[in-house]
């Protein structure tokens, strides 16, 4: 009998690749960090550190609302939960944008940076799940309370967790 025959073998995990990287700007459009999106699925963050590559954490780094540059004098949007709903709705047209992090990641502050890009209506689009409706309700009232138009459109016929790219 070995030990090694008293324990199980450890698990093959498969290796992760980067599938998406979504860039985060201050509203001058200067880079402060990205979310990366992996396959299988998973997200971390990531800033430049100076020298043409990355760290991954937020140190120091201000958090921004997604695309924010791209809302500047937008006075509707549509506000997600995460960025691959913001790039489906900016492939229609419909500008758009989430929180960093996704849900439950809602920073009062980010109302500022929409008043300051001149947004004034909010659609929130919710993920079709506990968490997803909680976190559109916490934002929802947030802008109410800072005096943006919101409403929380239901959208018909989606999947349980579904959200609007399944849509």
């Amino acid at each position: 009998l070995q030990p090694s025959d008293l324990f199980p073998e450890k698990p093959v995990t498969a290796k992760r690749t980067i599938q998406a990287t979504y860039d985060y700007k201050d509203a001058d459009g200067t880079l402060l960090f990205q979310a990366v999106r992996y396959s299988p699925k998973g997200f971390s963050q990531r800033r430049p550190d100076g020298k043409g590559g990355w760290l991954f954490d937020l140190k120091g780094v201000t958090r921004v609302l997604y695309r924010l540059p791209d809302l500047k004098g937008r006075q509707a949007i549509l506000f997600c939960e995460g960025e691959k709903d913001v790039e489906a709705a900016m492939k229609l047209g419909i500008p758009a944008t989430c929180n960093p992090m996704g849900a439950g990641k809602w920073d009062p502050a980010y109302v500022k940076q929409l008043q300051s890009a001149g947004v004034v209506r909010v659609a929130v689009i919710p993920d079709n799940d506990e968490v997803g409706r909680a976190h559109a309700a916490t934002v929802a009232a947030s802008l109410h309370a800072a005096g943006i138009e919101v409403r929380v459109p239901e959208l018909p016929g989606l999947s349980d967790h579904g959200d609007l790219s399944d849509y």
